[in-house]
């Protein structure tokens, strides 16, 4: 719910600030336009056109998230780059078909929420206040201007919304939540063994024939990739000198013109009691919940305590556990019937049950914060840096403006306008289509780079603003096509590949001959742990999310069907060592809710409400895909 979004929003803008990763939304130069040669879409939603340049940062950002999280890891060559480009894509049409419909709802994020969450981030902050230059610093390091961060911030805002008031209102009955939990709480009891894979690679071998074979079968595997290497021109508005000395009246006239800016306005702290409704209850269920807000309402008039009443019935899991506390908020933040409300109220006063998109509220007003104004002596270092910053702008735009002109003047060097800028010629090492180091992590650069103008015709590139007041001109060095490696460069991953492929069939293949004997009878996992001189594993009643035995195994054993009683269910499988599991399922004892202890129902309640919250979610996208038009670039525009 809009109540609970303020500690919500920190982490969405952490990680906007801090990642750049997994955001939907990117604006993008002219650049992927001018191009004839490329289609300008990469899917359309409706009458949006979600960009290639959008379509490559996503991918970029998912790729470059998985590499943070792999870390050493982290192989290319396991990277199912195509699989990973479909996500990215399916990532933005989903963002777009939520925003679409939070649009259609009226729904908005206010200037005055979007300014106070970027108010509120610590990576903005000097000396405990805001600084425009570190903020608009830290976003050019992340490649955007403040424009398109705040854009951005507000989308992420306006969608989380939308969601919010879908998997928020989510409520499961008791009989609901105890059937969850007889599944959630199971424990399983099970037998294995496991055949280790170096038995079965020892019985392997690679003959040339076969290494022969498979690279030729696979030989897409052992490309290299086609690969450019680059000059260019880079111009950084940071790096240009200009006049230090700031005019006294020009500081003064710059704070008075923006001395909205540095005024705090009214802020209110207050509490709430919620009782949830949903949107489309019918009159018994509104009726049922007004009763429930109206019960409340006649024990704090009985003198019973607004924090213990909220700890105990608030419905609202952002506040309940701290008595309902909201804090300071000012005008814009909440919705606009609670607003309402808690602006008429004064310290101390408490409201009759108000209703919202969400449910009752009963509102009590703890404090009020005047509206206060910095003086011009606390803030001038930041306009300061700011007139300096414009002034570095101003510049940069004028060489920019040079920059343009001079390299499409003199299409096939960069030496001009190296020399009248006063520029160095860079090189960059090998970018292929999926970026590089240096200016080949933006996607305008490797769109540039591949391009017929600068790869076939040999031109230089416009000139493009990778990040706010931060361009680039680039000419191609040098040019390498996709190649196939020859089988002796590749020879010991092709051979590692065949034996790692000819283990797992034989261990699939004997395996699957034990399972059998097993499953007929014919033998025990105790005779085959004899035999083989294997230690049989056992485990105790264990539950899903158990550490120990290995996540596979213990995932496959919650696959099984229940056993009869005194009996077992046999399963086998290759697990993620290679080794040969084989299991016996023994016992299965399903989760009591009855038996939680106290609070712990709550818990689970509330973790229910999450699952059934996310699945509603995911049903309203997939009704919202199938009501919208959905269109790619190789799809003819009248499909």
């Amino acid at each position: 719910m809009l109540l609970a979004i303020r500690e919500r929003v920190m982490g969405i803008v952490g990680w906007i600030v801090l990642a750049i990763l997994f955001v939907a939304f990117a604006f993008f130069g002219l650049n992927s336009y001018l191009s004839s040669n490329v289609v300008n879409y990469a899917a359309a939603v409706n009458d949006t056109e979600i960009t290639p340049a959008q379509h490559q940062r996503t991918y970029q950002q998912l790729r470059s998230r998985m590499r943070e999280l792999l870390g050493d890891s982290f192989d290319p060559a396991t990277i199912n780059e195509e699989a990973l480009k479909a996500s990215a894509l399916k990532q933005l049409i989903n963002e777009e078909l939520i925003l679409q419909a939070a649009d259609s709802t009226g729904l908005a994020s206010s200037d005055q929420l979007v300014a106070a969450q970027i108010g509120a981030i610590d990576a903005f902050r000097e000396n405990g206040t805001f600084s425009k230059a570190r903020y608009e610093r830290i976003l050019g390091q992340q490649g955007m201007g403040p424009r398109e961060f705040e854009w951005r911030l507000a989308r992420e805002l306006l969608a989380n919304q939308y969601k919010a008031g879908i998997s928020q209102t989510a409520a499961a009955t008791r009989e609901e939540l105890a059937s969850a939990y007889r599944l959630e709480g199971q424990q399983r009891r099970f037998q294995y063994l496991l055949l280790p894979q170096t038995g079965f690679a020892e019985q392997v071998t690679v003959s040339d024939a076969e290494l022969e074979e498979y690279y030729s079968a696979h030989s897409a595997e052992f490309m290299t990739p086609e690969r450019v290497r680059l000059q260019y021109l880079e111009l950084d508005a940071t790096q240009l000198v200009t006049d230090t000395e700031v005019d006294e009246a020009a500081l003064q006239a710059l704070y008075d013109e923006q001395a909205e800016r540095f005024v705090t306005p009214e802020e209110r702290h207050a509490r709430h009691i919620l009782i949830q409704l949903p949107p489309d209850a019918d009159a018994a269920t509104a009726g049922d919940a007004l009763a429930r807000a109206e019960a409340i309402v006649t024990r704090l008039d009985g003198g019973e305590a607004f924090e213990a009443l909220a700890q105990e019935l608030s419905e609202d899991p952002g506040s309940a556990a701290s008595g309902g506390d909201l804090g300071f908020f000012g005008r814009g933040m909440m919705t606009p019937e609670f607003e309402t409300a808690v602006f008429e109220l004064e310290p101390g006063e408490r409201s009759g049950p108000v209703k919202s998109a969400f449910g009752y509220h009963i509102i009590e007003l703890l404090e009020i914060r005047d509206e206060t104004a910095t003086p011009l002596a606390e803030v001038r270092d930041t306009l300061v840096d700011q007139l300096l910053g414009e002034a570095r702008s101003e510049a940069f735009y004028e060489q920019y403006e040079l920059l343009s002109t001079l390299t499409f003047e003199q299409p096939d060097t960069l030496q001009g306008a190296a020399d009248e800028l006063g520029l160095q010629i860079r090189e960059t090492d090998w970018i292929d289509r999926n970026g590089g180091a240096g200016i080949g992590v933006h996607a305008a650069v490797i769109e540039a780079a591949f391009s017929e103008d600068v790869l076939e015709s040999g031109n230089n590139s416009p000139a493009m603003e990778v990040a706010t007041d931060h361009a680039v001109v680039i000419r191609l060095l040098e040019h390498q096509q996709a190649a196939s490696q020859p089988l002796e460069s590749v020879m010991d991953t092709v051979r590692e590949q065949v034996h790692a492929d000819k283990s797992r069939a034989l261990a699939s293949e004997q395996g699957g001959q034990l399972l059998a004997s097993l499953q007929t009878g014919s033998t025990t996992l105790d005779a085959i742990a004899t035999e083989r001189e294997i230690e049989l594993q056992q485990t105790g009643l264990i539950a899903r999310n158990a550490q120990q035995p290995a996540a596979d195994l213990v995932r496959r054993a919650f696959t099984l069907p229940v056993p009869e009683t005194g009996q077992q269910v046999y399963d086998g499988f290759i697990t993620a060592a290679g080794d040969y599991a084989l299991l016996a399922l023994e016992e299965v004892q399903d989760g009591d809710f009855e038996a939680l202890p106290e609070g712990a129902d709550k818990q689970a309640w509330k973790g229910l409400n999450r699952v059934q919250g996310a699945a509603e979610l995911a049903a309203v996208l997939a009704a919202l895909e199938a009501q919208a038009t959905i269109r790619f670039p190789e799809q003819s525009e009248d499909q």
